[in-house]
């Protein structure tokens, strides 16, 4: 998820008005993707926004040094992603 696409949309979300970081965002982006997929399994961030979403708020987390929190505050969600992509139903 390092491609310039997710990390305009991030800067967007969270307010980064500057490109001095765009590469450290671009790896933390890519760092959170692989390890939400490791937790609700393979997705594709353009057709799962839920799993998108997850990786943007790991990220944040990450940047903000509170990583230790981001897995107790997203418990329900990542649970639920999950779920999701293994077939289940919408438990939103």
């Amino acid at each position: 998820m390092d491609e310039k696409i997710f990390i305009e949309e991030f800067k967007s979300r969270f307010r980064i008005f500057h490109s001095s970081e765009d590469l450290e965002i671009g790896i933390q982006l890519n760092d959170s993707f692989f390890d939400i997929q490791s937790l609700i399994g393979k997705f594709n961030p353009e057709d799962f926004p839920k799993g998108k979403e997850l990786v943007y708020e790991r990220t944040r987390y990450l940047r903000n040094e509170s990583l230790e929190y981001f897995y107790d505050n997203f418990q329900t969600m990542i649970m639920n992603a999950s779920i999701d992509l293994a077939g289940g139903s919408n438990v939103d």
